[in-house]
């Protein structure tokens, strides 16, 4: 049975010091050895301090987001390489926000899981439907398309670097 996993997503909050202060208190408040992995998702310029700051914690850290490609003209965007070049091994796959707003389809998020698995990367892949989806009825189509078309594309040996995080995002926001 695998482990339970604690997975807080900052999303695009917390400056530099905020962010060493919120991790300076959950090194206070979480104990070394727990029944749950806990895992932060900070700010991108944030990873590699937190990363350096956690080190040798219980507490993993890992990216919001990756680009599919190695590298290339992608402004604004980073790459597995230099996630795990900071020490991130882990990365949020598949977020409803980026499906929303950046209009991330199922096969751009198979990309990036493939990427991602290349370079060893454990990942938090989100899935779930919108509320108009559950109200007609369509929510068991959605859920099942985002988990075959961004998922069953890899080796079986790869699931262990998975993680399923459902989120509904009619009962999450």
């Amino acid at each position: 049975m695998r482990i339970k996993i604690v997975a807080g997503n900052w999303k695009m909050n917390k400056n530099s010091d905020q962010t060493e202060d919120l991790i300076n208190d959950l090194i206070a408040k979480i104990p070394q050895t727990t029944k749950a992995q806990v895992i932060i998702a900070p700010t991108f310029i944030n990873l590699a301090s937190a990363a350096d700051h956690l080190e040798f914690t219980s507490i993993k850290v890992a990216a919001q987001n990756m680009h599919q490609n190695e590298n290339g003209a992608f402004t604004g965007e980073i790459s597995a390489d230099m996630l795990k070049s900071i020490g991130i091994e882990n990365v949020i796959l598949g977020h409803s926000e980026r499906r929303a707003l950046f209009n991330e389809t199922d096969e751009i998020i198979a990309q990036k899981v493939t990427t991602a698995l290349k370079h060893d990367m454990k990942i938090i892949f989100c899935f779930g439907e919108e509320l108009k989806d559950r109200q007609n009825k369509q929510h068991f189509n959605i859920v099942e398309n985002q988990l075959r078309d961004g998922l069953f594309h890899i080796e079986n040996h790869s699931w262990a670097n998975i993680v399923l995080a459902y989120e509904p995002v009619w009962a999450i926001g």
